[in-house]
């Protein structure tokens, strides 16, 4: 297995940590089951067979040998990895300089059976202390490693302690570009978010003071952006807050449209308070923002889970600040809609307007009234738009359902060659036959009293009425319709309405 895929595959994840569970890129089955495997470039403990690894290009001296390395050598390996025996001497007590840690004492060694193998690795990894890796200053190289890394988060304390807590720490954050290398490593970033998890209020500050030197770069980092979601989370609020702000003259197109930064926004947004990131929002409406990120396939959902944030509980705190700024945030919405609705991505967001209920009620209802409303013939023919109006069609009040109801059965003159009118093209036409059937389906919930809220007796006879006409269009049309599976769907559904009627509860239960 190559070394990439080996990096690829992950471990099941390891007990609960304080209630969280740290996971990271762990070795392949074929890995673990290899007589010859090695560890960062280590022999194994069954022979001395060295398997060597690259730095730039040149290979590392192999660490049995008692060869002095060449002077100016590009890569200077630290003097506890050099002088690593055949073997672990046993730690004598209170002889703590003796010992020399080694990688190797990690590695999941193989033995003839996984009890052997289980009870073999505890010991090793009893026979290695947080002590002995400051010691031997091996800390970098451990948080840097699958194993090394997990190890540290097993035993790094919980607490501070004024002792070995507070020793790595220290080690971890006095240099600020070591720091954040470790925060950008695909390992090390793992054993970061447990320091920052277990941080006190002065660490906290610490933390927070390095990361915001590089919060923009970090962002877009695919580990680093793992480190900074983690802080917006456990930081306390103001610290959280001042992370945030740095954002606020940075590209945030760019930040919501990228795979990684995408998931910082919407921690921000699912987690803090309004005030801190309604910078954010005042962007979005801009128009040439708002289309930019929604567009996008990581941007829509930022707009979405910012217009879920947003129209909240109004119960919740700051709802009259979020009221305000919904609401010009779907001014915009509103106002790009019909290029939205057909577009790949944007469409989600128009869905998700019109989906909402509670505020939201008052915006779905403008987008069917200033955007669907006199355009259902062509955006039902649309493959993306289309979408947008079966879901209006599913959501909308009674009284706007019957003006688009009424939009397809009237609104439009036949052709005047083939006398074709709306009905007609949607049946036939590989988008619009959707909307068909969710017409179909919601004059058959209507009717049958599924509908979401109560309707009048009226109202019940109006959607009878509107599935009559489709019948005896689609009977009209049948053999045609039967040559293709969307036509076949639509006759299935009208069948399965016919029968469903004849079961139809009383109308006197509508009262």
């Amino acid at each position: 297995m190559s070394q990439q895929n080996e990096l690829n595959t992950y471990m099941v994840p390891n007990k609960p940590i304080n209630g969280r569970i740290y996971e990271s890129p762990a070795p392949s089955q074929a890995h673990n089951e290899s007589a010859n495997a090695t560890f960062g470039g280590c022999f194994n403990s069954y022979n001395s067979s060295w398997v060597p690894s690259k730095n730039n290009g040149q290979p590392f001296t192999p660490m049995f040998q008692s060869t002095p390395k060449q002077a100016g050598g590009s890569f200077k390996h630290s003097s506890w990895r050099n002088a690593t025996p055949s073997s672990t001497p046993r730690r004598q007590n209170g002889d703590l300089g003796s010992v020399h840690v080694r990688l190797i004492d990690l590695e999941l060694n193989n033995a003839t059976t996984s009890s052997l193998n289980t009870s073999h690795n505890r010991s090793l990894r009893k026979s290695v202390t947080l002590k002995d890796v400051l010691v031997n200053e091996a800390l970098i190289e451990f948080a840097t490693d699958k194993n090394g890394c997990r190890f540290l988060q097993e035993q790094y304390p919980e607490h501070s302690d004024g002792g070995i807590h507070d020793d790595i720490f220290r080690r971890m954050v006095e240099d600020r570009s070591m720091f954040l290398s470790m925060c950008r490593n695909m390992f090390g970033n793992f054993f970061v978010q447990r320091m920052v998890e277990c941080s006190n209020n002065e660490e906290q500050e610490i933390v927070m003071e390095h990361l915001v030197t590089e919060m923009y770069t970090l962002c877009l980092d695919k580990s680093a952006c793992r480190v900074i979601q983690l802080a917006v989370q456990k930081l306390e609020v103001h610290l959280a807050s001042r992370l945030a702000a740095e954002l606020r003259d940075s590209d945030l197109v760019r930040l919501s449209i990228d795979q990684n930064g995408n998931h910082v926004i919407q921690k921000i947004i699912k987690t803090l308070p309004v005030s801190a990131w309604d910078f954010v929002v005042k962007f979005f409406c801009n128009d040439e923002n708002l289309i930019a990120v929604c567009q996008d396939k990581y941007g829509c959902r930022v707009v979405q889970s910012t217009i879920e944030k947003l129209s909240e509980d109004p119960h919740l705190e700051c709802y009259s600040q979020r009221l305000h700024l919904l609401k010009n945030l779907m001014v915009g919405v509103t106002r790009n809609c019909g290029q939205l609705a057909s577009n790949e991505f944007a469409n989600y967001v128009v869905q998700h307007v019109v989906k909402c209920g509670g505020a939201m009620e008052t915006f779905r209802d403008i987008i069917i009234e200033q955007c669907l409303l006199r355009n259902l013939l062509s955006m039902s023919q649309e493959k993306y738009a289309s979408h947008v109006v079966e879901v209006a069609f599913l959501r909308a009040p009674h009284r706007l359902a019957f003006e688009m109801m009424e939009e397809i059965f009237e609104g439009y003159i036949p052709h005047p060659e083939t006398n074709r009118d709306a009905l007609d093209i949607l049946l036939f036409h590989q988008y619009g036959n959707y909307v068909i059937q969710q017409m179909i389906n919601i004059c058959c919930n209507a009717i049958l009293g599924r509908s979401d809220r109560h309707l009048e007796q009226k109202e019940i006879e109006q959607y009878t009425k509107w599935l009559e006409r489709i019948k005896e269009r689609v009977s009209r049309n049948s053999n045609r319709l039967e040559r293709f599976s969307s036509g076949k769907k639509i006759i299935e559904a009208l069948h399965a309405s016919s029968i469903g009627t004849l079961m139809s509860p009383s109308a006197g239960q509508y009262h």
